[in-house]
This record gives C-alpha cells, structure tokens and sequence, in this order.
C-alpha cells in the first residue's frame, strides 16, 4: 500500500483498519484475503495454534465476501483438511523417521501453545467453531450485528497487538 493510501485510510478509519474497513474502501480484490502486516513480528504466528494459523486466509476471505459468524464456521469447516487438529493422543500410525521428526516438533509446539492457552484461560481449539471463537477472543477478530441483527465478524489489520500482551507467559 502507498504512503499516501495508508495516510488517507488513517484519517478515515480514525487509525484502525479492518478485512471489512479494506473491502469498503475497494482495497480487497475478489478472491484474495488480508494478513495484518505485523502477523509474525507481533507473535501471532507463534503463538496461535496450528489451526487458526492455517485457517487465518480463509477466515480473512470469509469476512471480506460478508459472511455472517454462522456461515464462515460452515465456509471454514469446508476448507479444512482432515488434519487440520491435533488430538495429542497417539493414532498408532506408524511413520518414516523423517515423518516422526516433523510430527514431534509440530506435537511439542502445539503442546506448549497448548499450555500457554490454559495457563491464561483459554482453551486449545478442537473444532472449527472453537477456532473463530479463539480469534475472536484472543481480539485478533470481534463480533458485531449487521443492520438484521446477524452476528458477523470483522478481522483487526491495524493497530494489531503483541500477542504477549495478550497471552502473558505463566
């Protein structure tokens, strides 16, 4: 984005941007979604479980076409693949070594945002639903109602908090 457009978008937005601030404005094309810039350096994509990390453009989209809570679970649950959560029990699938590595060190990262989650209050996500929830309660994402009373969804862009701020480390 342009100084100049991210100057005017300031001044309009009163300095906060959003997935549906940036579809108003025409800045979000048909079939594409918007990642806050500071994702990664805020922490965010440490932090936040596997699922809501893959889910993350998916769930931007889903803003950006105005679907209602209801119907971006269903959008969501369609776009997951059967991987998508941890179970952290053993399946009893045997891997290669190579698979074995990649597992443990994905299993031992989501244990650990896993213990972090609880120890602030917060539950692991489990379903699709708990996912939008975790979003939505972690203040990467807020609930409003549209002019029929339909609960709907927005997505911060900017100013996106450090999630160490929101996640305190026990």
């Amino acid at each position: 984005m342009f100084s100049f457009q991210s100057e005017a978008i300031n001044f309009m937005t009163n300095g906060k941007v959003t997935v549906k601030i940036l579809k108003q404005l025409g800045l979000i094309t048909e079939g594409q979604c918007v990642i806050p810039n500071q994702f990664y350096e805020s922490g965010w994509g440490l932090w936040l479980p596997m699922p809501n990390v893959t889910l993350l453009p998916y769930f931007s989209n889903s803003i950006a076409i105005g679907l209602s809570r209801d119907e971006t679970i269903i959008y969501l649950e369609n776009k997951s693949k059967p991987n998508t959560f941890i179970t952290f029990e053993d399946n009893g699938i045997k891997s290669s070594e190579f698979d074995i590595d990649e597992e443990q060190m994905l299993h031992e990262r989501e244990e650990e945002i896993k213990r972090r989650l609880e120890a602030n209050g917060y539950l692991y996500p489990k379903s699709i639903s708990d996912v939008v929830s975790l979003y939505v309660t972690l203040g990467l994402a807020f609930e409003e109602k549209d002019q029929q009373g339909t609960v709907c969804l927005d997505m911060i862009i900017r100013p996106l908090r450090k999630i160490d701020d929101v996640l305190i480390e026990p």
